[in-house]
């Protein structure tokens, strides 16, 4: 009998360890599975997350197209409105032209009267799709609306007068397009700057 229970006792644990191996492959076999069934479903939303992606290109490609083509649609219908609003002064110039032609002298307050007439036309024509003269000649110089080219000395005015308009500028819709090229004043030097001027200018 005391042989034999170290025996008895060895065989217990080997049955003990067994199972214990048992168990730990069934865990692992069940660790895998649960991983490879989420590996699965990883797969499946990736799918479906690049498929809506590529809808969604699909929808944004289609979304830039249709705008392209309904922007260049409005700028057509814009482009058409102000030249058919041109048209009378364009139809005015053949007029004259014809006119001119015929050998039929005109008066030149004729002349002046129609080309005031052909100026004001085109400026309504203009004005109703936003576009304005830069006030300029009589005001102060604005630098964000005129450009100086030259100066003219004075003291009658005040300094950066506009005395002369060289080039009209515009608006459209209150940004400036083109700016005013101007003439401006600028004070007389005083006597005693002529003075040191002359001094300066002397060889030594």
């Amino acid at each position: 009998m005391i042989c034999e229970l170290p025996v008895e006792r060895t065989k217990e644990q080997k049955h003990t360890q067994a199972e214990k191996a048992l168990d730990f492959i069934e865990q692992f076999r069940s660790q895998t599975d649960e991983l490879v069934k989420q590996k699965e479903q990883s797969d499946k939303k990736a799918a479906e997350y690049l498929e809506r992606l590529q809808h969604l290109q699909a929808d944004m490609e289609n979304l830039q197209k249709m705008t392209k083509r309904q922007i260049d649609s409005v700028t057509r219908q814009a482009s058409e409105g102000v030249l058919l609003k041109l048209l009378p002064s364009l139809d005015a110039l053949h007029q004259a032209t014809k006119i001119a032609q015929t050998g039929n002298s005109l008066s030149p307050e004729e002349i002046s009267v129609g080309l005031k007439m052909l100026l004001k036309q085109l400026l309504e024509a203009l004005k109703s799709e936003g576009l304005d003269e830069i006030p300029a000649l009589g005001g102060l110089l604005n630098p964000q609306r005129h450009e100086v080219v030259s100066f003219v000395e004075t003291n009658d005015v005040p300094e950066n007068t506009v005395v002369e308009e060289v080039r009209k500028g515009y608006l459209l819709n209150g940004k400036v397009i083109r700016p005013s090229l101007v003439v401006v004043t600028k004070p007389k030097p005083s006597k005693d700057q002529k003075v040191g001027e002359a001094d300066s200018d002397t060889p030594p």
